[in-house]
């Protein structure tokens, strides 16, 4: 064969390897590990609302500065430092506490956010009545990978699944009335 036959052959290869080389290069993503640490970071999460006494910094270390938050009765608290005042009020109060587990976590495969979506009970003190409530709902949670590998929350937004129940009035004895 002549170098006229090759020539355009080689520029053909010259030209697909160099388009090749320019494309970006993507990793595979293990999302099932980064689901696995962001159940497990909500399952120590929520456990760490069950320790006497709770530490307020290990739980706003989660947030992200630039995080939001959504709770019911409470008003939307934007940033980290709006964030800690809400948890530090809700601490003030004996009877809070809050449960709450992930049943689904669904990572973007970039691998850098996460949701997780599933269910809380709390329980509180009414400021009104000063009687204790308790409320149930569901949570959506987003996570965002941080330049340190870290995971922090940036949006956190929880609803309750209605009403409040009141608290029970006392039954009374009936009277037996003769007829």
């Amino acid at each position: 064969m002549h170098a006229r036959t090759w020539a355009p052959l080689l520029g053909v290869a010259a030209m697909a390897l160099t388009i090749a080389g320019c494309q970006r290069y993507e990793t595979k993503t293990d999302t099932t590990a980064i689901e696995a640490t962001i159940k497990a970071d909500e399952k120590q999460w929520s456990d760490e609302f069950q320790a006497k006494p709770r530490n307020l910094d290990t739980l706003v270390a989660r947030y992200a500065d630039d995080a939001y938050f959504v709770a019911p009765g409470v008003k939307p608290a934007s940033g980290a430092a709006a964030i800690r005042a809400v948890y530090a009020e809700g601490l003030k109060d004996p009877n809070f506490n809050i449960n709450f587990a992930a049943d689904t976590v669904r990572v973007a495969g970039s691998g850098d956010m996460a949701v997780a979506r599933g269910r809380f009970s709390q329980t509180y003190t009414e400021a009104a009545t000063n009687l204790v409530r308790s409320t149930a709902g569901s949570f959506v949670t987003v996570y965002r990978k941080e330049p340190d590998g870290s995971w922090k929350v940036v949006e956190d937004w929880a609803v309750s699944d209605g009403a409040d129940p009141k608290p029970a009035v006392p039954a009374t004895r009936a009277k037996m009335i003769g007829l």
